[in-house]
């Protein structure tokens, strides 16, 4: 265990001030995720009765971002003829009036004051039932809105340092699903998401399951999103927090076999503590590692 479990954390800077991270690759960090980034209670089109069941977050992607949210979960429906780019984000249809743009404004600004921070857009879901959606607009929209701070696939295997050192600029991770009319040159493959297939789960049946996904864990090649959630019809996403931070301390041996860790509410529980925590540990071994060898 490294002093990052216990230490000062700076949620804006929790990336930046980890302990030799410049020796991981993007696939060996452990990811703070927020499931269903688009669902806040300070959307626009909050309904206390609604949201009861559709609202997964607390707060704006700026906020998300500033408390250090750094995998967004991101479910986009597409309107023809919409301001800006038409591309809103919503839960299982209901619209909670964000908007792909809010998301776009809310990463540039948060670059721009925290260079060396990185950041995963998930695009996970591009439909809204059997409405259309204009893929290829989505593709032009992102690239030429986010494209010079794309971390390209093809520099997937290089090292926090070798990026920072190769652009100041190129923080940002685009992953989505294979479709011809997305520009391969900027987007990442599509993030396999880890899910117990359950509409109702229970915490100890999650536990169960998140124990048997951990079995063949890590895998160091690719990203991959865990979801830590449940649901249930009288409450709508539930709230895990004292199991969250039980499952995932750092004196357990979960949290560094994750890659992307997707909560509701993750602000309330110490998730992105724990994330910090288990990417340096992480990082100061696989230093440690290096240096013996060399020595030998």
């Amino acid at each position: 265990m490294t002093s990052n479990t216990r230490g000062l954390l700076d949620k804006q800077t929790w990336m930046s001030s980890t302990l030799e991270i410049n020796q991981l690759k993007l696939t060996d960090i452990v990811w703070p995720g927020v499931h269903n980034a688009g669902m806040d209670k300070k959307a626009p089109n909050h309904d206390a009765v609604l949201g009861h069941w559709t609202i997964c977050q607390n707060d704006t992607f700026s906020w998300q971002l500033a408390n250090g949210a750094r995998a967004f979960d991101i479910r986009l429906g597409y309107t023809a003829g919409a301001a800006r780019s038409g591309f809103y984000f919503h839960h299982n249809g209901f619209r909670s009036h964000r908007a792909l743009d809010d998301l776009i404004d809310a990463v540039l600004l948060f670059l721009d004051r925290n260079p060396d921070e990185f950041i995963v857009l998930d695009f996970h879901q591009l439909a809204d039932g059997n409405k259309p959606f204009d893929h290829e607009r989505f593709s032009d929209w992102l690239v030429r809105r986010l494209g010079l701070r794309a971390v390209l696939p093809g520099d997937r295997f290089k090292t926090v340092g070798e990026l920072k050192s190769a652009s100041p600029h190129r923080r940002v991770i685009m992953a989505a699903p294979a479709l011809s009319a997305l520009d391969g040159e900027y987007f990442w493959p599509r993030i396999p998401h880890k899910w117990r297939d359950n509409a109702f789960s229970a915490p100890a049946e999650l536990q169960r399951y998140i124990a048997q996904t951990l079995e063949d864990a890590p895998y160091e090649t690719f990203l991959w999103s865990l979801s830590a959630t449940t649901y249930s019809l009288l409450g709508g996403p539930g709230n895990i927090k004292r199991q969250i931070n039980d499952w995932f301390d750092t004196t357990r041996n979960w949290v560094t076999r994750c890659s992307i860790i997707s909560t509701d509410f993750f602000d309330e529980s110490d998730i992105v503590r724990y994330c910090w925590s288990a990417t340096s540990m992480k990082a100061v071994y696989g230093r440690a590692l290096h240096e013996q060898t060399h020595r030998r």
